[in-house]
């Protein structure tokens, strides 16, 4: 024991040295003898600690603590080697070794502290947490230090809010710490933990103890969150308490503070917005409360209560589709979330079902058909056992007028539940419904003597008194059941209609005001309260009512209500509006005849013309027999410029019978679609056209002033179809117009006087004047007086003689004032000011000061086309071609399409002699029809066709052959206006003869005879003389050639031509004497050089020929020839007489002169023939078909040659297998006609159709011919026919083709066509007509 004692001794005196080594030696042989010495084994632990040696160490210790565990030195130094040496011992043996300490230190707070977040840390470690709160609980008993007691609560509450899912038992030490860390400072953590502090309460349900801290953190932090949660406690402990909330602490003025700042702070709050709908709900105040109440619902997700506040106030206020939308979202919530909470812990399904059947009422009370089968389909779950929901669904069968199932469901409900008062009630709607009336009232007074305390049943009493028309009866009924039932909204809505019956506007205004507030869905309600607002003239009312009805009911069953909204925006001119409020309308009731009708007018006053057209006739197909649809499409149709369309559509509402004030605007659409029919005739210079339709507009307006006489506007439209008759030519200024026009005593519209065109005008003017008595100041009509006043001045100057310059002089200046008059009325109308300067720029009234400022007036207000026109005219007429010159580009920069300015400006390139002239004039037919464009193009082209030297520019012949056409239209249309012009009517008769248009230039030179007359004045006589000859030329082309020598004879001072064309009409006539001493006469007294001789020795050689003096012939046309400017046609006619005669010598001399003109078009042709003839003479077949191929090479597009070929080789010798030769010919005969067509040349065409047939028909006649080549030769001929129908030779190749072709079965057929032609051929196809007419050669060619 003594060595023990001296080893511990020494082993402390080394410890004190620092000399471990040795007290590792010393302690050994301690605890050699006593293994379980404390003071050696702890002394040991610290040695090998120092040494480095901490698993010694640790044994030591331990085994230390197993000798005495109630020391602490070998508990401490177990705590400093496990501080030292973290992996030396486990968390079991550390948390074992720091619960031993902590019982150890008992007043040292910093190593308490220590020790027990050490011990909570290994707790955390192991997902213990509730443990280590526990032992931070025990940390905080044991602490002096406050503010280590502090940060002990603060762990314990950072601990536990960790936990996601803290149990009930534990959630009481979460709230006891942060109950003792919140403070009123507003650092740190303060103001989460009083967060997590509202959110625990309001787990745990402690609502008074939330509002509390609530206020409490809302006085340290002033945000959004403790607002928040005071409303949101503040709307569930009043609209959803459950057990042991209590009553609020919070009163409505402290709510409402609170409200307003959260609000303040974030408008979209949605417990704010909630709570603030709660106060306007406690106040009745439901329209806020609903705003209020939608947005806190549709920004609280997943929860029912602010759908149910919402319900709640639209139930309260009737809102209908506000109930039905809640409804509807509720359900949605609880189809996406079963385990949503449902308000006031009531049953999952059987709120369900409440949702559906107050969404089935919604739709019952909405009242639209869609609506009221969406409530069918819900009310049909429970509707035989519920009687609520059979109730409303055979109310909702009734509104759907279905009967039959109506009435198996009352018998079903009356079968379960006996005596029932409303189902008895039903039962009179449903046979007031079926328009059974007496037996429904029957009922009804049988059920209101049972049961009188039941207000519907008043109600539906009164409603059929009030049909039946008993309205004392109906007005008591009402009231009763007003009375009874102030919910009833229909009984004031009755009540109003009485008040308004009996014209007491302001009861009946209060009346309709609250049935409309007891509900505010009634279609019928709010139509009757919105007119009633208009016919008070409370539009700003009216406006409101209306955007408040649309706006809440959305586009679903408001139709009325839109429809009604349109129109108010429609009379504001607000246009748009007022369309999307109609199709808002349309859209609700697609079927809406009459909100068509005002989506057209709206569309129409926009100028959406063709849309207000679609709409109109959709609106017609809806409603048949309504006349407004059908008005409004003529008169679209009008606008758009569809005239005739128009006139049919009013003709077809005037058939309908209409009511007078109907009639007359019809009859005046009508009158005023011919009108626009006659001047759209009047642009293309249709006069008979033009008449017509003024005509008849005369008198359907002179029908509308009989019915209607101060109608300003049908005497308007009478002055102006009366004025547009100004420019019918003299062949149509008789007119037939009513007589009561001119004799007011005569009443039958059917009897009609004849006036001219001054007489019809007078007319105009008095109608005009008659609508300036209803209406004085209107400029427009003064300016149409002005107009009409100065035309007859035109009309009395063209037609009167000498003696009535006064008369004329005094309309024209009486225009001038009519002109100022509409100038002074309205000085911003450049129409007015434009027509004022044409009138004073009239030689007449020659104020040419007055004209210059009135142009240049209008051009200043409105720059238009026309006004720039009428300037440049004026400077024009005086010469000044430079401001003329700009004035008509200034028109042309305006309107390029404008004929006029174009006119003017080729008058202007004329009169300077600019060579664009006739482009010009040539543009200005292109862009449309204008008397002087008309006259002015077809003198030039006239007279550039009639110039010699045209016919020697090949360019100038190809250009006056396409400008005659267009010059000849010209023309004519100027002729149909002035058919007193003869120089006029002369040239058009000789374009239309240079287009081979015999007749119709017959028909020009008489009407101009016929103007010219009888004169015997120098200049008459000798015009008369030129259309004489004109008018004998073109009767000898025709053929009529004894009334052409008729003509030719009555000219009185003849010339060479005239003489000629007498010479050769007595030639065509067959007399030849007479002929040839007129062509010797011409020849030797009047032919004005040598080739005019040459011309007349070749006709006078012509004659010889058919006399048989080939020689005297030939002398003649040698003569002919050695003139200078010899005749082409006489080396022609000399080259053939050679050929003929067999004159090699001739021949070839005459082709040698022919040399120069072989490429000439006009006789290349010609050339070539003779060519080829002279080598067929010759016997060189060959060469002749080579002469013709080779010039047809060097002039492919000619079609003469072409014929010329195919005749050929129709006339070459053939072998028997040479096919191909006809083929060529058929070939060379269908270019030939190509040609001809494209070139327009008839005649060619005939003959180069009849080549091609005959070259078929000689292919078909070989031995290797079949049915095939013969229906060729049929195709060929019947395109001749086609092309020329008029040509007996291409009838005739089509009977030989028929023939050829062995068609017999139509002989009687061919008979027919052969006798019909043979009367119109010439002699030698005529006679073979004949005899296939009589059957004679039936079979034999056609003769060539």
């Amino acid at each position: 024991m003594a060595e023990v004692k001296a080893a511990l001794k020494e082993a402390k005196k080394a410890m004190k040295d620092n000399d471990f080594e040795s007290v590792m030696k010393h302690c050994k042989v301690v605890l050699k003898h006593d293994r379980k010495n404390y003071n050696g084994l702890v002394i040991f632990g610290r040695a090998c600690q120092e040494l480095k040696k901490p698993e010694d160490s640790k044994k030591a210790l331990m085994l230390a603590t197993q000798v005495d565990p109630e020391s602490p030195i070998a508990w401490q130094g177990l705590k400093k080697l496990c501080d030292e040496h973290p992996e030396i011992a486990t968390k079991d043996e550390l948390f074992t070794i720091l619960t031993r300490l902590k019982d150890i230190f008992q007043d040292d707070d910093e190593k308490l502290d220590g020790i027990y977040r050490k011990l909570a840390t290994i707790q955390l470690d192991k997902n213990e947490s509730v443990a280590a709160s526990v032992t931070l609980r025990e940390l905080v008993t044991r602490l002096k230090d406050q503010r280590k007691v502090n940060e002990a609560w603060r762990s314990i509450v950072e601990i536990l809010s960790g936990i996601k899912d803290l149990s009930p038992e534990d959630t009481p030490k979460l709230q006891e710490a942060l109950e003792n860390v919140l403070n009123e400072s507003v650092l740190g953590n303060n103001e989460s933990n009083y967060q997590s502090y509202l959110h625990l309460l309001y787990r745990t349900r402690q609502m008074t103890k939330l509002v509390s801290a609530a206020q409490a953190m809302l006085a340290i932090f002033p945000t959004y969150f403790p607002l928040e949660w005071l409303c949101r406690a503040f709307v569930e402990m009043t609209a959803n308490p459950t057990e042991g909330d209590g009553e609020c602490p919070l009163n409505q003025e402290e709510v409402g503070k609170y409200v307003a700042k959260l609000l303040g702070l974030n408008s979209a709050s949605p417990w704010g917005n909630l709570a603030q709908g709660l106060l306007y709900y406690q106040d009745k105040q439901y329209p806020e409360a609903r705003a209020h109440f939608r947005v806190g619902a549709e920004r609280v997700t997943n929860n029912l209560l602010g759908w149910k506040l919402l319900l709640e106030a639209n139930k309260a206020s009737n809102n209908w589709p506000g109930v039905e939308v809640a409804c509807k979202k509720s359900l949605d919530i609880m189809a996406s979330n079963a385990k949503v909470a449902i308000p006031g812990n009531e049953d999952f399904d059987s709120y369900k079902w409440k949702m559906k059947l107050s969404r089935a009422k919604a739709f019952v009370f909405m009242g639209h058909e869609n609506h009221l089968r969406e409530a069918v389909a819900i009310l049909e779950e429970q509707a035989d056992e519920d009687l609520e929901s059979g109730l409303l669904m055979v109310r909702s069968l009734i509104k759907l007028k279905e009967f039959n199932l109506v009435e198996k469901k009352l018998n079903s409900l009356k079968s379960v539940h006996v005596n029932q008062p409303q189902l008895m009630l039903l039962s009179a709607v449903l046979l007031k419904a079926q328009g059974d009336i007496q037996q429904a009232q029957q009922v009804l007074e049988q059920f209101v003597q049972e049961n009188p305390s039941v207000g519907e049943g008043h109600l539906e009493l009164g409603r059929i008194y009030y049909e039946t028309g008993n309205l004392a009866k109906a007005h008591i009924s009402c009231m009763r059941a007003g009375k009874l039932d102030p919910s009833l909204g229909h009984a004031f809505l009755y009540l109003g209609h009485f008040f308004r019956y009996q014209d007491n506007m302001d009861k009946a205004l209060k009346c309709y005001e609250k049935a409309m507030n007891i509900n505010p869905c009634d279609d019928d309600t709010g139509a009757a309260l919105s007119d009633m607002y208009r016919v008070l003239g409370k539009h700003e009312e009216n406006i409101a009512l209306l955007r408040k009805i649309t706006n809440e009911a959305g586009r679903s069953s408001c139709a009325w209500a839109w429809l009604r909204l349109g129109l108010h925006h429609y009379v504001l001119h607000e246009l748009t509006e007022a369309i999307l409020a109609f199709q808002y309308s349309l859209t609700i009731n697609p079927n809406d005849g009459a909100g068509y009708e005002c989506l057209g007018d709206a569309l129409l006053a926009r100028g959406a013309h063709t849309a207000a057209l679609k709409v109109f006739q959709h609106a017609a197909t809806l409603r048949p027999d309504a006349l407004y649809p059908l008005y409004q499409i003529a008169h679209i149709k009008q606008i758009v410029g569809e005239n005739l369309e128009s006139i049919r559509d009013y003709e077809t509402v005037l058939r309908k019978n209409p009511m007078p004030a109907v009639e007359i605007v019809s009859l005046l659409g009508l009158a005023e679609a011919l009108i626009g029919s006659a001047r759209k005739h009047y642009e293309h210079f249709f006069h008979v056209n033009v008449k017509e339709s003024c005509l008849r507009a005369i008198s359907l307006l002179m029908r509308a002033a009989s019915i209607k006489p101060s109608c300003s506007s049908a005497w308007k439209l009478l002055g102006d179809a009366c004025t547009l008759l100004y420019p019918m030519p003299p062949s149509l200024s008789e007119f037939s117009i009513p007589a009561k026009l001119i004799q007011r005593e005569v009443d039958d519209l059917e009897v009609t006087v004849t006036v001219d065109k001054l007489q019809v005008l007078q007319l105009g003017a008095r109608c005009y004047g008659l609508s300036l008595q209803l209406t004085k100041d209107d400029s427009n009509l003064w300016h149409d007086l002005g107009i009409n006043t100065y035309l007859q001045g035109i009309v009395l100057e063209e037609t009167s003689k000498k003696g009535n310059e006064d008369v004329i002089k005094d309309l024209f200046l009486r225009s001038v004032k009519s002109l100022k008059k509409s100038v002074e009325l309205e000085p911003t109308n450049a129409k007015a000011f434009n027509s004022l300067g044409v009138v004073a720029a009239h030689k007449v009234v020659g104020e040419y000061a007055l004209a210059q400022h009135a142009f240049l007036k209008a051009i200043d207000l409105q720059p238009t086309a026309i006004a720039w026109t009428h300037l440049g005219a004026l400077y024009l007429t005086h010469n000044d071609v430079h401001l003329a010159y700009e004035a008509f580009a200034q028109a042309q920069a305006n309107d390029p399409s404008f004929v006029t300015c174009w006119v003017g400006q080729a008058l202007v390139a004329e009169s300077v002699g600019h060579a664009d002239f006739y482009d010009l004039f040539r543009h200005t037919t292109v862009l449309g029809i204008q008397v002087e464009s008309c006259v002015g193009y077809g003198h030039h082209t006239t007279r550039i066709a009639c110039d010699s030297d045209t016919s020697k520019n090949l360019r100038m012949t190809q250009v006056i052959e396409h400008s005659l056409p267009g010059a000849a239209d010209s023309l004519v249309y100027y002729t149909r206006e002035k058919e007193t012009d003869v120089i006029a009517l002369n040239m058009t008769g000789l374009t239309l003869e240079m287009m081979k248009l015999y007749q119709s230039a017959i028909k020009s030179y008489e009407m101009a005879l016929k103007v010219i007359g009888q004169g015997e004045e120098p200049e008459i006589v000798k015009l008369r003389d030129g259309v004489y000859c004109n008018l004998g030329r073109a009767l000898t082309g025709l053929g009529q050639v004894e009334e052409a020598m008729k003509y030719y004879a009555a000219i009185k001072e003849p010339d060479y031509f005239s003489h000629c064309g007498l010479a050769l009409a007595s030639l065509k006539a067959g007399k030849f004497e007479e002929a040839y001493n007129g062509y010797t006469s011409a020849l030797h007294w009047l032919a004005p050089d040598d080739t005019q001789k040459s011309h007349i020795l070749v006709a006078l050689a012509s004659l010889q020929y058919k006399f048989q003096n080939p020689d005297e012939a030939k002398k003649l046309l040698f003569q002919g020839s050695q003139l200078r400017g010899a005749s082409v046609h006489g080396l022609l006619a000399l080259a053939a007489l050679g050929l003929i005669s067999g004159d090699a010598v001739l021949t070839g001399a005459a082709l040698a002169e022919l040399n120069p003109y072989e490429h000439d078009p006009k006789y290349l042709d010609h050339i070539a023939f003779l060519r080829a003839a002279e080598a067929t003479s010759n016997g060189n077949m060959k060469g002749a078909k080579l002469i013709l191929s080779r010039i047809i090479h060097q002039h492919p597009s000619s079609s003469p040659l072409w014929r010329s070929l195919a005749q050929h080789l129709l006339t070459v010798p053939k072998a028997p297998g040479q096919v191909y030769i006809n083929k060529a010919a058929t070939t060379c005969a269908s270019a030939a006609t190509k040609l001809a067509q494209a070139a327009g040349d008839t005649k060619s065409i005939t003959q180069d159709a009849v080549t091609s047939v005959i070259a078929a028909l000689g292919t078909s006649s070989t031995k290797t011919a079949d049915n095939s080549k013969r229906i060729t030769s049929l195709r060929q001929a019947q395109r001749a026919v086609i092309m020329c129908p008029g040509s007996p030779e291409a009838w005739a190749v089509l009977i030989a083709a028929k023939m050829a072709s062995n068609q017999n079965q139509i002989k009687d057929d061919v008979g027919k066509l052969a006798e019909i032609w043979s009367k119109k051929a010439s002699s030698r196809v005529s006679s073979w007509l004949e005899a296939v007419a009589t059957g004679k050669d039936i079979g034999k060619g056609v003769p060539t």
